[in-house]
């Protein structure tokens, strides 16, 4: 999967970078190597999960200090919500390319409810909706409102997963043309794969 170069560090925690433009999609890609036995899990912990959601745009960096304060505040309570955030990714994931069982519906549409009661309507013209700040819930809940937004949008119905061994990373593909993660990564390491094979078979 190229994991050193499809990761960065932000203040001290390694996160995946970006391949897509939908926070919701991004957030299935915090693990690679889905349906391998030792997939690379990159929320290991809360501050991860708020880091990772500033670096996606999802928090800005004031409201991702004021994760990391409350989690270190409350360590049970963030090890609780880093435990629900991967729940969600796992019944997301599952959605997005299976088409979900019961359950994974009813562990999206739980955290959407939850982000749903945290959200209020700031003042302005016109007004905006805004999670509650003051919880250590605010990351997952910043994750499952992108999630609602994704799953109710055109491209829930286009998302493809790369085949790159050890990925399985996931992108919208309306087009059907799209077929790594990124040629930079998966798709340059595939061809050099094809062309080691092809020179032990001519030797």
């Amino acid at each position: 999967m190229g994991r050193l170069v499809a990761s960065i560090v932000i203040d001290g925690l390694v996160v995946p970078i970006a391949v897509t433009d939908d926070p919701a999609l991004n957030f299935c890609n915090t693990r690679a190597g889905w349906g391998s036995p030792m997939p690379k899990e990159y929320l290991h912990t809360h501050a991860h999960l708020a880091v990772w959601a500033g670096s996606v745009g999802l928090l800005g960096p004031a409201s991702v200090a004021r994760q990391r304060r409350l989690a270190r505040a409350a360590p049970e309570q963030a090890e609780a919500v880093t435990a629900r955030a991967v729940a969600l990714r796992s019944a997301l994931y599952a959605v997005l390319l299976r088409g979900g069982s019961r359950s994974d519906w009813a562990s999206v549409n739980a955290e959407v409810r939850s982000a749903a009661t945290a959200s209020s309507l700031s003042p302005g013209r016109p007004a905006a909706w805004a999670l509650d700040e003051s919880t250590v819930e605010l990351s997952l809940h910043a994750v499952a409102r992108a999630v609602a937004t994704l799953l109710t949008g055109p491209h829930a119905a286009h998302v493809a997963a790369c085949p790159g061994a050890g990925c399985g990373w996931v992108f919208a593909d309306p087009r059907g043309r799209r077929r790594w993660c990124s040629m930079a990564w998966c798709g340059n390491r595939a061809k050099a794969r094809r062309h080691v094979e092809r020179l032990r078979s001519a030797l």
